[in-house]
């Protein structure tokens, strides 16, 4: 109950060339009358990109990809405006479009918040925490304060999800990492008398609360602090004397304490005792009573730990279903051993055994999934591939890959357990390191990309083609499984291209006179919004493609008379979509009016214009934070190098499917509508109505079937 409160702190391709013979379509299998006993399995790839894929294709390298596009049909697959992860598939879940979900970006602002010294506030769009209804609920004694309420989280993406409509009706729905789909839901919010299974994904926090940070021993130290906080992680000195240390790994602060006003609560904290061979490149970790021996270049694997929050009689406290204590588990790499001990911590992954929060529906078929792994744990966090540790050099390319092979190595067991599993309904299962993979790598297939190394010639230019050749194996597996009567579908949320040059909205705000701030100087831009004069400002953009009017009556600083909006916004969106790179490029493909493009959305959440860059841009980093930069654009020498926040129309997914394509523009908002078309469900009112699947081929009957 208490650990809530603790998480609330915390283009087509002709197919001429890739014709498979199709033998036997006039299969003897029964035919299923029954809807609910047909199989529809949906394979969510994150992020493959149509001319990847082509290209692959047609070089004969994806045979299963060419089998079912052959069989059946295969489109780009029209993407969100604007392309962002939770916004796609919060597409695909609600059958809708951000004016009815919500979703604008991963990151939204508070226009009004009631804190001392903010004009706006960020926040993540996806989930919000909120604390018990009477914070003044509690036990008190001396500096313990033991809440009597519990607080939560809640989804902020609006509507229905598409298979909530199949439970009603009787159809089973299994839902593996689907994105932007935590928290899950409770008891009383699934109704019907389909069974209904859900596994969280992106938008699973850590036990801090956020999206997963790591933390890096490291004896060999050169700065005077003894602790250096990263965007991602944490890097903390170790003392090594005779070949002994104690790592101390923090974790959330400690909930049952009362905190001292203007004060942080104190850490929770763990204590990693190492013991290092004084030859050899071995080290014994002991966490608790869980003891590891690790060799250098080893990962471990899961370790549970458990923060206590030392409160005395806790046993007691326990006991009458108050917990004084978070559990968890992580994972180590021993990066080096000798001369100096260098060892990287995994975020602190909340235990699918036991979660602290409940990661899916039923609660325990979390530990039942992690139990098909063949260890004790998985990985739990939203986007588990740590980039941070390598954009931060806690972790090397060749070290990440290692992790990320781990990792995919955990979720195809799962997978397989999963097809072994599925007999009936609606079975999704989502890949993401697809994504994040091509996010990390794309500089490497990428000649003019200003952050290439020459000293990486070649090391990882395959790195990404070669996930496409996995998931092409992973698609062949789906086969194996299938009937007749069943619908097998491989898609993705966005296609990708290349991150070269950032563009430093706020900047080229200053620098039209449409916002003024405190100074431009190095000290000045390093605060941020909080540079920003918002009284003599009449728009600011933060988050990846947002932009907003800095309106009167809404925004708590706001200039801008309401009678002034419209004008405003067309004059910026025609400016912006003017605006050329210093070599004459022009860097945005259109400037989207909101209320034009989603005329039902909520205008206190979605921005006033959505910014579609062209191939190659994308807003920089310091704007996703509503910070500046000194120039309007600026080199990504960043290892985070590929991207797709542009233009929708320059980075559509893909779709394949046995079924014929009956529309020539699928998006994704139509495929969850969709898919409750093919079990003779109506989509309900709010959803897309069309139906963008025609004619069914038998997959069993196709060549190299069963």
């Amino acid at each position: 109950m208490c650990r809530k409160d603790c998480l609330r702190k915390i283009a087509a391709v002709s197919l001429s060339s890739l014709i498979v013979l199709l033998g036997g379509c006039n299969s003897d299998a029964p035919v299923k009358e029954n809807p609910a006993d047909v199989k529809v399995l949906v394979l969510g790839m994150d992020g493959l990109d149509p001319i990847l894929l082509e290209q692959l294709m047609a070089e004969d390298r994806l045979p299963n990809f060419s089998r079912l596009a052959a069989m059946g049909d295969y489109s780009p697959f029209g993407t969100s405006m604007p392309p962002q992860s939770p916004v796609a598939w919060s597409n695909f879940i609600s059958g809708s479009n951000p004016g009815t979900h919500d979703i604008f970006d991963f990151i939204h602002r508070d226009p009004n918040p009631d804190e001392p010294g903010w004009s706006i506030k960020p926040y993540s769009s996806m989930s919000e925490a909120f604390g018990p209804e009477d914070p003044e609920n509690a036990w008190s004694f001396g500096r313990w304060r033991i809440p009597l309420d519990s607080g939560g989280v809640k989804n902020l993406r609006r509507g229905d999800a598409f298979w909530d409509h199949l439970i009603s009706n009787g159809i089973d729905a299994t839902i593996y990492r689907m994105p932007a789909n935590y928290p899950p839901p409770n008891e009383d919010e699934v109704q019907g008398p389909g069974a209904l299974k859900v596994l969280c994904g992106m938008g699973t926090p850590d036990l801090l609360g956020g999206f997963g940070d790591f933390t890096s021993f490291q004896e060999q130290w050169d700065r005077p602090e003894d602790t250096k906080k990263v965007s991602g992680g944490l890097f903390k000195r170790l003392t090594v004397e005779k070949d002994r240390t104690v790592a101390v790994l923090d974790g959330p602060e400690n909930y049952l304490l009362k905190s001292a006003q203007d004060e942080p609560l104190p850490k929770m904290t763990v204590e990693l005792e190492i013991v290092r061979d004084p030859v050899q490149d071995v080290i014994t970790v002991k966490v608790g009573d869980e003891k590891r021996l690790l060799q250098k270049g080893e990962w471990s694997n899961w370790i549970p730990i458990d923060f206590k929050t030392g409160l005395p009689g806790s046993t007691i406290v326990d006991a009458m279903g108050m917990p004084t204590s978070l559990n968890a588990i992580i994972r180590l790499y021993v990066k080096e051993v000798h001369p100096y001990l260098d060892v990287y911590v995994s975020p602190i992954n909340i235990d699918p055994s036991d979660p602290v929060n409940p990661i899916s529906y039923p609660p325990e078929w979390s530990a039942e999934i992690a139990a098909t792994t063949g260890v004790d744990g998985m990985y739990t966090t939203g986007i588990p591939e740590d980039e941070k540790a390598l954009r931060a050099h806690a972790l090397n390319e060749d070290e990440f890959l290692s992790m990320v092979n781990t990792l995919v190595d955990e979720r195809l067991k799962q997978y397989h357990a999963a097809l072994k599993d599925f007999k009936r309904g609606l079975l999704y299962f989502y890949f993401g390191h697809t994504d994040q993979l091509a996010h990390i790598f794309y500089r490497d297939m990428d000649p003019r990309h200003p952050g290439r190394k020459p000293e990486q010639a070649g090391k990882y230019d395959d790195v990404i083609f070669s996930t496409y050749v996995q998931m092409d194996d992973v698609l062949g597996e789906a086969f194996e499984i299938m009937d007749d009567n069943d619908v097998l579908i491989a898609m993705s949320d966005h296609g990708f291209c290349s991150f070269r040059r950032g563009f430093n909205v706020n900047t080229w705000l200053i620098d039209n006179g449409y916002m003024a701030v405190k100074g431009m100087d190095r000290k000045h831009r390093r605060e941020g919004l909080f540079n920003i004069k918002f009284k003599q400002s009449r728009a600011y953009a933060i988050g990846i493609n947002c932009f907003y009017i800095n309106l009167q009556g809404r925004e708590k600083d706001g200039i801008v008379p309401v009678s002034e909006k419209r004008r405003l916004m067309e004059e910026i969106a025609a400016k912006l979509e003017q605006v050329r790179d210093e070599d004459g490029t022009r860097a945005i493909e259109k400037a989207y009016i909101v209320e034009d493009l989603y005329p039902d959305a909520d205008p206190l959440v979605a921005p006033d214009i959505l910014i579609g860059y062209r191939r190659n841009y994308r807003g920089s980093w310091s704007t996703a934070l509503g910070g500046m930069g000194k120039n309007q654009f600026v080199d990504n020498k960043d290892r985070w190098s590929g991207d797709h926040c542009i233009a929708m129309n320059l980075v559509p997914g893909v779709l394949l499917s046995n079924m014929k394509i009956a529309v020539d523009d699928p998006e994704l908002s139509d495929l969850g509508p969709a898919i409750l078309q093919l079990f003779g469900v109506k989509p309900p009112a709010g959803m897309i109505q069309r139906n963008i699947f025609g004619e069914k081929t038998p997959l069993r009957g196709a060549a190299g079937g069963k």
